[in-house]
């Protein structure tokens, strides 16, 4: 018999599952805060790893929350004769440190970049663009800033309001206008919400912007910790819709609205991934990835 999860467990779950303008970052954060919340609670096995097994699954794009529990689970097979709720607390608490540290590393990498007078072109919202551009003001850059609004959730909007309060000249542009400004564009700037050995996952529209800024020679890059590459072996399904309503509120005759939130820019199209550790050029994240481990329940 299933060991049912508590209500404010299934709660704070369906909450992350229904939150589709934070930041990968912010969500894997919460996810570990969850499950340090619930190990004070119970010592359920069955349920500790039913809400680590229901956080993936209300976030499947997202390799930090896969990654926190695909590797919470190496560790707890590792240590088979430590407390299951130390190794949870400890693990999770590090977790969130770590999240926070490698932004921070990122960033200090990424305003290297920034050259003065520079405009970045950013796309839907990330902690990890909007934290290094804030550092990069803080550190006498000078720059301005293109939003893209990212439909159909406007979260792009929320990154365009932050960077503006805080004294950076930003422009918010319709998606679809962004091919009109590339040209005068000098650095493009990206979140990322998984590193495959096939590319990034992103918000959809960052592969068209990332292939016309190959064309236009624009380096681009995805600042995107290593905590969010997956292992080969564990597959990402880009294909689930999300809701119609979010394109078009009524029925239209013979008219199908299609909302994918995702796609995959091929990571030949990518300058490079700034990760906490170093920038990697595509071959050498492949490289990195091969060699990642996954616990055997996902195989």
């Amino acid at each position: 018999m299933k060991d049912i999860l508590p209500e404010n467990i299934r709660k704070s779950i369906e909450q992350i599952r229904l939150d589709n303008t934070s930041g990968s970052v912010e969500l894997a954060k919460k996810s570990a805060e969850l499950l340090i919340f619930l190990v004070k609670k119970t010592s359920s096995p069955t349920q500790n790893k039913n809400t680590a097994y229901s956080l993936i699954k209300a976030q499947p794009t997202m390799a930090s929350i896969f990654n926190l529990v695909n590797n919470l689970m190496i560790n707890i097979e590792k240590n088979k004769n430590q407390q299951l709720k130390n190794i949870v607390h400890n693990y999770c608490k590090k977790f969130i440190q770590d999240l926070e540290t490698s932004d921070k590393a990122i960033s200090k990498q990424a305003i290297e970049l920034i050259k003065n007078n520079t405009t970045i072109i950013t796309h839907s919202y990330s902690s990890t663009v909007l934290n290094t551009l804030l550092y990069a003001k803080k550190s006498r850059k000078k720059f301005s800033v293109i939003c893209t609004e990212s439909r159909p959730k406007n979260e792009g909007i929320q990154l365009a309001k932050n960077l503006g309060k805080n004294g950076i000249k930003v422009k918010l542009i319709v998606d679809s206008a962004v091919y009109s400004f590339l040209p005068d564009v000098d650095l493009i700037l990206v979140g990322g919400d998984a590193i495959t050995n096939t590319g990034l996952i992103n918000k959809i529209g960052t592969k068209g912007i990332a292939v016309t800024a190959q064309h236009y020679k624009i380096p681009t890059y995805a600042l995107c910790s290593t905590i969010k590459f997956l292992p080969n072996n564990y597959q990402v399904n880009l294909d689930h819709q999300k809701n119609p309503n979010e394109i078009i509120s009524s029925k239209i005759s013979n008219v199908t609205p299609i909302n994918y939130y995702f796609d995959l820019t091929p990571l030949e199209f990518l300058t490079g991934i700034i990760t906490e550790k170093e920038i990697l050029k595509p071959l050498e994240i492949k490289e990195k990835i091969k060699h990642l481990k996954i616990h055997n329940g996902f195989t």
